[in-house]
Parts: structure tokens; C-alpha cells; sequence
């Protein structure tokens, strides 16, 4: 029965990975799709100083949709990665 736990314990690190990693991603991706919408922003000469805040409030609503695209992202990768290690 022992062939039982060591499965379950595989599996149970494999979740607790790709949490991990959902939770990294869902950091990670924001921040730098943020920083990337304000860098082309201002590269572009639509933002800076004198403009009415619109470029960083884009720069946050992309950050706020790239959270679970992030999350998703980080555990599809540690899934993946761990499964293909089998």
C-alpha cells in the first residue's frame, strides 16, 4: 500500500509546486506587462509630465488584467515541467 502514499505525495508536491509558481507568475507578469505599457507609453511621447494620467492608469488596468493570465501561466509551466519529468 506503500505505492499509494508515494503517489499521493508526488501528486501533492506537483500542486503545491505549480501554486507556488501561479504565485510567482501572477507577481512576475503584471509588473512587467505594467512597466512594459509605460516604457512604450512614454518611448511613444503620449505620456509625461503634462499629460493627464491616463497612460499610468492604462499601465495599471493592463497590470490588473495580467494577474490570472500570470497565475495560469506559472502553474501550466510547473505542471508541465514536473510531468515531463516523469
Amino acid at each position: 500500500m506503500s505505492g499509494g502514499q508515494d503517489g499521493g505525495r508526488r501528486w501533492a508536491g506537483i500542486v503545491l509546486r505549480a501554486l507556488g509558481f501561479g504565485v510567482v507568475g501572477m507577481i512576475v507578469l503584471p509588473v512587467v506587462a505594467s512597466m512594459s505599457v509605460l516604457a512604450l507609453a512614454h518611448l511613444a511621447g503620449d505620456c509625461g509630465p503634462g499629460s493627464s494620467g491616463g497612460c499610468e492608469m492604462g499601465a495599471a488596468g493592463v497590470g490588473l488584467y495580467a494577474i490570472l493570465p500570470g497565475f495560469v501561466l506559472g502553474a501550466g509551466w510547473s505542471v508541465f515541467r514536473d510531468l515531463r519529468k516523469r
